[in-house]
């Protein structure tokens, strides 16, 4: 069993909810429309609580410890379940952090971030992965949107 995870832009809790009631993720397109319901990217492996732990500590160069002591590293906004899927708040530092960041801070980042995951994912696939979730923070930012995550089990 595996973590599929995709990271969302909404401009408050309550809207970043409603993305429960879309069984394929925020990315899932509105009936009516066609258009994804949500502006999001699929970040795959990427937890939104020991993963982005590292990655903001990286980012910020605070320890580990203290970057998920963020009271919105990680916090339930809403649960479908014991099996999920669940929607957690990204902090907004550590969306500022990804919005200001030039693709070469993004690729020192990746090494750093390598170095001290949990499990041995290449720089490269971290980078690959922080390019998208990066233009995400920035075009929340531009809009006023916090980050969140729609996390959910895979077979």
């Amino acid at each position: 069993m595996g973590i599929r995870t995709e990271y969302f832009a909404a401009p408050s809790d309550e809207v970043a909810a409603t993305a429960l009631r879309t069984p394929g993720g925020p990315a899932d397109p509105d009936q009516r429309t066609d258009l994804p319901r949500f502006d999001a990217v699929a970040v795959p492996s990427m937890d939104p609580f020991i993963m982005l732990g590292g990655l903001a500590g990286v980012l910020s160069g605070r320890p580990y410890g203290e970057v998920t002591a963020h009271p919105r590293h990680g916090t339930l906004v809403c649960s479908g379940g014991d099996e999920g899927p669940w929607i957690v708040t990204v902090s907004q530092t550590l969306a500022d952090d990804l919005a200001s960041a030039a693709p070469t801070r993004l690729a020192r980042a990746a090494r750093e971030w390598s170095a001290t995951a949990p499990h041995a994912v290449p720089p490269r696939q971290l980078a690959a992965a922080l390019l998208p979730l990066a233009a995400l923070a920035t075009r929340a930012a531009d809009l006023g949107h916090g980050l969140y995550c729609w996390t959910s089990l895979t077979e």
